[in-house]
């Protein structure tokens, strides 16, 4: 096996399996919205445009995104104290608790994952993928 077949594959089975762990709890949000309200979770004072580097996406697209986020009750904007431009976003109560709920389906996933692999081998495993990463990154020019 190819190391392309390995990881397409590995990201098909983890995406199945999050899809099916997602039904289970039935949460009504698109895979986009999912992890929009998880990369506003974890990024520190989260703005429309830290949302939209973090996720590759034009600032139109996440523009859209946020509205909607905000009309379903699942994020809300602050004022940004720092730069009148732009806002903070925050999850709302329902955003916490969806969140939670995706963070508890995606343990059960990784878990499953890992079943009978050592902790050495998973953090093998990690110090490869960053490897991986890394190389695929462009090196910034000092």
């Amino acid at each position: 096996m190819e190391l392309s077949e390995a990881i397409f594959g590995l990201v098909h089975a983890v995406r199945n399996n999050m899809k099916q762990e997602i039904k289970l709890l039935s949460i009504d949000l698109a895979p986009m919205h999912l992890k929009s309200l998880k990369v506003i979770s974890i990024i520190d004072n989260c703005t429309g445009q830290k949302l939209a580097d973090f996720m590759g996406r034009d600032k139109a697209q996440i523009n859209r995104l946020i509205k909607e986020l905000v009309s379903q009750e699942l994020i809300t904007k602050i004022d940004n104290e720092n730069d009148k431009r732009s806002h903070l976003l925050k999850l709302s109560i329902k955003g916490d608790k969806i969140i939670e709920l995706f963070k508890t389906a995606e343990k059960r996933v990784f878990n499953k994952m890992a079943n009978d692999i050592s902790p050495e081998k998973i953090d093998d495993f990690i110090q490869l993928t960053q490897i991986l990463q890394s190389n695929l990154n462009p090196k910034s020019i000092e």
